[in-house]
């Protein structure tokens, strides 16, 4: 299996938390045969396979369990996912929180499209009231990460807060978001999702306009673009600055 263990190795697993089990796409497509089919169609042409690298315990991290009204954090599973090849972006972002959805407790995806390179994926979500059986997940925020990105070392387990398991899960989120630089402690994981995204979005519409300036006919539709651009890059300093530690906001992509 491509990129083995890579997870595993960001996080810093212990040796008692490491797993290696295969789990079949049909189990997770299971979820959505009856009130989601397409959903679960999409499971099975979408996903190559599916392993099991790791699962965050209390007795394997020595991190106190947590439970509230909305959620059961008693354990995390890590989770490599190969996509098969020619998947879309559209349908890998759609596979990806389906599989968080999957499951009624909180998830590390590790993600590998056909390209080579290597995602994370981390959402914060809660148990579906809706759902009889209490086995899925409603997302409330996702982030999907270039793996490559991150700062060496930074989701290493023992660097993350370790009040309990929620609290643990939330900060590797929180770091994930910002590539492992974030701007402060008081950065919150839904925050950090909220800035990223932003950042997502003004790169996007920068990367538009500057391709449009290059297009336009008219010094007028030059000027009226080329300030559109100095805009957009005042916000994503800004955002930047939010997201990101004051040494590495100008670095980070």
């Amino acid at each position: 299996m491509p990129h083995e263990h890579e997870g595993a190795s960001l996080l810093g697993l212990p040796e008692t938390a490491r797993q290696q089990h295969r789990i079949t796409k049909k189990m997770l497509a299971a979820q959505f045969e009856d009130q989601a089919p397409a959903d679960a169609r999409l499971i099975t042409k979408t996903v190559a396979s599916v392993q099991l690298v790791g699962i965050l315990r209390p007795e394997t991290i020595q991190v106190p369990s947590y439970r509230d009204t909305e959620r059961s954090v008693v354990d995390v599973p890590v989770l490599e996912v190969v996509l098969a090849d020619k998947t879309s972006a559209a349908d890998c972002t759609r596979v990806t929180q389906l599989v968080h959805r999957s499951m009624a407790k909180p998830l590390v995806l590790f993600v590998h499209p056909s390209d080579g390179t290597t995602t994370l994926s981390l959402a914060l979500s809660h148990v579906s009231r809706t759902d009889p059986t209490r086995s899925t997940s409603v997302i409330d925020a996702h982030v999907v990460v270039p793996a490559m990105q991150i700062e060496p070392g930074a989701l290493h387990l023992d660097r993350l807060d370790r009040t309990d398991m929620w609290a643990l899960y939330r900060d590797l989120v929180r770091t994930g978001a910002a590539d492992g630089r974030p701007a402060s402690a008081a950065l919150e994981a839904a925050e950090a999702i909220a800035l990223r995204r932003r950042l997502t979005d003004l790169e996007t519409e920068l990367a538009t306009v500057v391709r449009d300036v290059k297009q336009a006919k008219s010094q007028q539709r030059r000027i009226e673009l080329n300030t559109q651009a100095r805009t957009l890059r005042a916000q994503i300093e800004g955002v930047r600055n939010a997201l990101y530690s004051p040494d590495h906001n100008h670095g980070a992509s």
